[in-house]
Formats: structure tokens, sequence, C-alpha cells
């Protein structure tokens, strides 16, 4: 895998990345990488690539139990972890205005375990295209939501 856009520099990653993984190659230590969690922060911050990024994806080492962020771009680009339209969905729901999270953060909170089954699930997935729910479903949908925002955090990063 060889990094093709000059703004995010993929020797710099590789160079974060392999110390961390089990195997010695990176296209190989890639594989044993998963996404952990992710977040949005407010003020710019690097990834290891060099990168200025806002969205930060943890990851964590299945084989050596290692843990470090990169940013969305490199999670998707070389890593080869699928983020979709996570972070699109994560920033709808905690926008302020009511809204509907997406497939991708429907996916994610429940692999992460943020919601309480497949009925929560179920009903996001169900819900999520309608332009109009009843009170009952507004109200089971924000309290779903304010839990899925209090995992994936979205903050400010000084302190």
């Amino acid at each position: 895998m060889t990094a093709k856009d000059g703004s995010h520099n993929f020797e710099r990653l590789k160079e974060h990345i392999l110390p961390l993984s089990s195997a010695q190659a990176f296209d190989v230590a890639r594989r044993e990488w998963s996404l952990a969690g992710i977040e949005v922060s407010e003020e710019w911050d690097n990834c290891p690539c060099g990168q200025k990024i806002k969205e930060h994806c943890f990851i964590r080492n299945r084989v050596t139990g290692a843990e470090t962020y990169v940013g969305n771009v490199c999670i998707n680009t070389f890593i080869g972890i699928d983020t979709g339209t996570l972070f699109d969905g994560l920033k709808r729901i905690a926008g302020g205005k009511p809204a509907r999270a997406n497939e991708d953060l429907i996916r994610h909170a429940f692999a992460m375990g943020y919601l309480h089954g497949e009925k929560e699930r179920d009903f996001l997935m169900r819900i999520r295209l309608k332009r109009k729910l009843t009170p009952a479903e507004e109200q089971w949908e924000r309290f779903i939501h304010r839990r899925i925002l209090k995992q994936t955090v979205v903050r400010q990063r000084t302190r």
C-alpha cells in the first residue's frame, strides 16, 4: 500500500503504527487493528501522519493490545477500516437540532455496545428515514442519542 496523497505522510503513519504492532510489514500490521472509538473535537490536533484533524479514530491492536488514534482519512485510506458516514451521523445528532442517526452511526453504536440490544438498533434503523415521529418515538430517540453521545466524545480537547 502506498500513499498517493501528498497531504498525508504515509511514512510517518507507518513509523507510528509498526512499533505498536506485532507484524513488521505495514500491510500485515494494519490488519491487526480495529476501531475502538471515535471522537470529534472542537480544536485541531495532529494525526500521527502529521495532518491536522478534528475527527479522531481510536484504534486497538488485537494482537499486542496497544491503543492509539489516527485521523479519519488515515483509518480509511491506509489502515483500511471504513468509517463510512460515521462522523456525519455523529455530528448530525450532536448538532442540537432534532436529527436522525444514520446507518453507519447506528451500526457503530450497536457494535460498540452503546445500544441496549437489537430492539434499540432496530428502532433507530426503522425511524432513520422518517420525517415525523410520534412523541413516544421522539422521547426514546433522544434518550438513545444522549447515550451514544456520552460514549462517543464530542468535546474540546484543551483543558
